[in-house]
């Protein structure tokens, strides 16, 4: 008896709804692509200071590369990023291949998207880009990445 009563009680109450999702707005989706945009001039331009200012302090990011046996994964702080990618020889080029995806709610932000990645003019490798932002008052800053390296993965 204590059962169905409590069974007929929880089927009654109200059941609430779950918030909707905020809408993206076109400014903070063009403020998170700029951001992104910034950093890969930044790395282009081997510029060190703009590179990390993208960045929070305690951002990650993580590579996962293709290999003929499977994925290795390579993680990195914001520090050891930068010194990686701005020690490089000749320009760095990264860019999305195509148009990236958006997506903003509130004061988080992810962009995702097909990428390319050169050095002095060849091509060294494609694959998927997927950085994750956080608006910290008025700007937005990167607070971490993760991005796929594929050899054998740009397009032809």
């Amino acid at each position: 008896m204590r059962i169905a009563l409590a069974a007929a009680l929880l089927l009654s109450a109200p059941v609430a709804a779950a918030p909707a999702a905020a809408p993206t707005s076109t400014a903070d989706s063009v403020a998170v692509l700029a951001v992104v945009d910034g950093w890969f001039a930044a790395m282009r331009a081997k510029d060190r200071a703009a590179f990390e200012a993208a960045m929070q302090p305690d951002s990650t990011f993580t590579a996962v590369r293709q290999n003929p046996d499977g994925w290795t994964v390579k993680r990195r702080s914001r520090s050891e990023l930068a010194e990686a990618m701005l020690t490089w020889r000749g320009e760095v080029v990264e860019a999305f291949i195509g148009n990236p995806t958006i997506l903003v709610h509130g004061p988080i932000a992810t962009v995702w998207g097909r990428y390319e990645l050169s050095t002095a003019g060849q091509r060294q490798h494609c694959g998927v880009d997927s950085f994750n932002l956080i608006k910290d008052g008025a700007s937005w800053k990167i607070a971490n990445a993760s991005w796929t390296i594929e050899p054998g993965g740009c397009p032809k």
